[in-house]
């Protein structure tokens, strides 16, 4: 990404700028000229970068100075009074920010946001040093690629973590059937100390209850462990404690242990894990030494802040910290802990319940799987359709070009928010769909216009009326409508004018909506079961379709609390009517 964004604005540096823990940041990428000293790994802190200017790169993913030495004007108004020009490329920088670049030696700068989750992850910062514009066609192309290359991040990290959960899935399958079969507890936890050690990263591991301990490892002495549950015990935390940084002054460099992970699995009995990982000492490389400078003008009586004039390299060591624990791995301890406690309350007496939690999670993770078999489809299409036309349409008009590039942004994150879902089923026992309030109308128009490009039905004639609110959850009403939408124009789109009509209105407390279509209809007078898995009408077999589309609608459907019936002719179009909670409370 530095490659091609330092091509297309021809600066002297592009730099991939990312936030750490301490809201300070460190260069983990570089594109520069070779006459240029590198600042790969460069260290910067947190004040270099002031929070109410990372709260602007929040709302405005593009900022530029062409030139930090060019006059800066006022603004001549009919009357008086304040403008916000925060949004604005004309806009002046500050004058500490304007010192700040002439200090490091650039004489301009153009910076892209890197925002995940809705956070600001970090900065694409570019530099050259003479004076140089930066048109506007240029910045939307990079923040196209800043945003492509953030895309590609998330993809790779859902793989990560799919790979992991598949290499510790047996194991944890192992370890359940193993504590559900036999009474040693305790034996069979312990049998499987190394493997925790190793899916934890962890330099040792200790698995402590009221009948002893046994230790995996590299691992503190007891003396210390007195100490580590002493300090703990004085901390609110919820099952499980983790860490990088535990004080331990007291102790020997050579034996210390900052990276701490304790999980409760059983505190009435003592029962505890505990990972655990050594001191990393490193030695930090840091772009100028990061401390505030401060200037006093003495003939005012004022001090301020003033941005600082050295950018040489400072070495700082640091010490008292571990590598830092990732969320895969807390994760994963905490499901261990989770199978124990399920093992233990099955023989409790709780089998009936757990076996009812277990058939709702089923039921749920197999909706989202049979979702991703068929519904993923749709976005997929888009994506490849819109990525060849920019391949193949080199003069496209800069609107079109972004509204393709809107195509497969918007048809990555629909696929993101089918997998987190996935994701989220399977790795608890019950789950709480988040409900709020939405308009489909959006949804409804994009899934059409997708719909007429898979079947290509040129001809289609469609009519959106009122679309009432729905109480619902987001994902699921998407991949509601995708189906019964999808398949009103797909089987109608061999028709001579194919029409479809989409329609709601207001019964009591639920928005009813009506998606009728002329297609081929269907035979409703056997009683079959439309909406049972792979059933399929003997008139479909030349349309595309593996027969879950339906039986994924009534499973949705089901979870939304929503109700749902057919009317149909063979020969003369299909009527399907589906009743959701309204949004009006």
């Amino acid at each position: 990404m530095t490659e091609l964004i330092r091509d297309i604005i021809g600066y002297d540096r592009v730099m991939v700028y990312q936030f750490l823990e301490d809201e300070g940041g460190q260069v983990i990428a570089e594109s520069k000229l070779e006459d240029k000293e590198s600042f790969l790994g460069y260290r910067y802190p947190v004040f270099d970068i002031p929070k109410q200017a990372r709260e602007l790169y929040k709302v405005f993913h593009a900022r530029h100075t062409a030139d930090v030495d060019a006059p800066v004007h006022g603004i001549i108004g009919l009357k008086k009074e304040d403008v916000d020009l925060s949004r604005t490329s004309i806009r002046a920088m500050s004058p500490i920010h304007l010192q700040y670049i002439r200090n490091s030696g650039a004489k301009a700068s153009a910076s892209f946001s890197i925002i995940i989750d809705g956070e600001l992850w970090g900065l694409v910062t570019c530099q050259h040093y003479e004076a140089r514009h930066v048109d506007l066609s240029q910045r939307h192309v990079c923040v196209f690629l800043t945003q492509y290359a953030v895309n590609n991040y998330l993809a790779g990290k859902q793989k990560e973590q799919t790979m992991f959960q598949n290499a510790i899935g047996n194991m944890e399958d192992e370890l359940k059937t193993q504590l559900l079969v036999n009474r040693g507890r305790f034996n069979i936890l312990e049998q499987y100390g190394s493997q925790i050690m190793e899916f934890m990263s962890a330099d040792g591991v200790i698995i402590r209850h009221d009948q002893g301990l046994k230790q995996y490892g590299n691992v503190p002495s007891l003396e210390q462990i007195v100490q580590i549950d002493r300090k703990i015990n004085d901390i609110s935390y919820d099952s499980i404690y983790v860490t990088h940084q535990f004080e331990d002054k007291e102790t020997e460099q050579a034996n210390r242990f900052p990276g701490v992970v304790r999980l409760d699995v059983l505190p009435q009995s003592k029962w505890y894990i505990y990972a655990f990982r050594k001191e990393r000492i490193v030695n930090e490389v840091w772009a100028g030494k990061p401390e505030k400078v401060h200037h006093t003008d003495d003939s005012k009586g004022i001090t301020s802040f003033s941005p600082r004039t050295s950018f040489d390299a400072w070495i700082w060591t640091t010490e008292g910290k571990s590598e830092e624990w990732n969320d895969s791995e807390v994760k994963f301890l905490k499901k261990i802990g989770l199978l124990v406690q399920q093992a233990l309350a099955m023989r409790g007496g709780e089998i009936e319940e757990l076996n009812r939690e277990l058939i709702r999670s089923n039921n749920a993770l197999e909706t989202f799987s049979y979702t991703l078999m068929h519904d993923m489809k749709n976005p997929l299409t888009s994506i490849q359709l819109s990525a060849q036309l920019i391949a193949s349409k080199k003069d496209m008009y800069e609107e079109r070009r972004l509204k393709m590039a809107e195509n497969i942004i918007e048809g990555s994150k629909l696929i993101t928010e089918m997998m987190d879902k996935v994701y989220m089923i399977s790795r608890r026992t019950q789950v709480e769909f988040e409900f709020e309030t939405i308009d489909p109308q959006p949804k409804i128009l994009g899934i059409i216009e997708e719909a007429i490009q898979r079947y290509n039905v040129q001809n289609l004639r469609y009519h959106v009326k009122d679309c009432l609110p729905i109480w619902g959850e987001r994902t699921l009403v998407y991949q509601l409508f995708l189906n019964l939408v999808g398949n009103a124009i797909k089987y109608s789109s061999k028709e001579a004018q194919p029409e479809i009509e989409i329609s709601s209105r207001l019964e009591g407390n639920r928005a009813c909506y009506t998606i009728r279509d002329n297609g081929i209809g269907m035979d409703l007078s056997s009683n079959q079961n439309i909406f049972e898995i792979f059933k399929r009408m003997p008139n479909t077999r030349e349309f595309e379709g593996s027969g879950i589309g339906l039986s994924i609608v009534k499973r949705i459907a089901d979870k939304l609390d929503a109700q749902i019936s057919v009317e149909s002719t063979l020969g003369s179009g299909t009527t399907f009517l589906v009743c959701f909670k309204s949004a009006r409370r």
